[in-house]
């Protein structure tokens, strides 16, 4: 896996550009556009959650951005600063001096939803019983899935993808990345951000280019009904 090349801000974001943004203690990222570059800021246009409620944390809080290009992204993190509108409803955060220019295809991440079959490692190092449930995003690189219960970082858990076209199943072991309490409908919710700890390239490929494909899909999507 090659490293990230740091680059100047003000050489590569520019207004129009897609982008993605989470909050620090999410898994998800959420669609939005440069629609402005200031001095000390830059404005973004207002992401929306699942169910197109605009998402506005408080102010002070830590993002991710991630900013799409043809053949790369560039991630840094960044402050909300305040909302407002400009035309439509917009995001305001700081404006980064560099950002990290991401050259491997497989950090790309787009929601889908997948059935999973999930078998954590305990302790002792033997596989849990089998859960059943469903992929919350995924890159070329590892999945992020909906679990009933937490599970820690750096723990190990077998999984189990099928249905995914050009791909068919994979069985790999993946390592715990990241693990959010999430609320549905009023109920705690995980997700579980994993990354594959071994994977064919080859197959890594075709699921980079089905990934690729729902990006061009989902981002296209979601901006146009901003």
């Amino acid at each position: 896996m090659k490293r990230a090349e740091i680059v100047k801000a003000n050489k590569v974001l520019r207004f129009g550009q897609r982008a993605q943004v989470s909050l620090m203690d999410d898994t998800r990222f959420y669609n939005s556009r440069i629609e402005d570059m200031k001095d000390n800021y830059m404005v973004l246009a207002m992401p929306v959650d699942d169910k197109h409620r605009p998402l506005i944390p408080e102010v002070g809080t830590n993002v991710i951005c991630k900013v799409l290009d043809e053949r790369c992204f560039y991630l840094f993190r960044a402050v909300f600063m305040d909302k407002g509108i400009e035309n439509i409803p917009v995001w305001y955060i700081s404006r980064p001096e560099e950002v990290e220019k991401a050259q491997n295809r497989e950090f790309v991440r787009v929601k889908a939803t997948l059935p999973v079959v999930v078998r954590p490692v305990n302790q002792e190092g033997a596989l849990e019983e089998m859960v059943v449930t469903s992929s919350v995003d995924i890159s070329g690189g590892g999945v992020c899935f909906a679990f009933k219960r937490p599970l820690p970082v750096d723990t190990k858990v077998a999984i189990e993808l099928d249905d995914i076209p050009d791909v068919g199943l994979l069985k790999l072991m993946c390592r715990v990345a990241r693990c959010a309490e999430i609320d549905v409908n009023g109920e705690k919710v995980y997700h579980i951000g994993t990354e594959f700890l071994s994977i064919d390239r080859n197959v890594q490929n075709r699921l980079i280019r089905y990934i690729f494909h729902l990006q061009r899909k989902g981002l296209a999507k979601g901006i146009d009904n901003l």
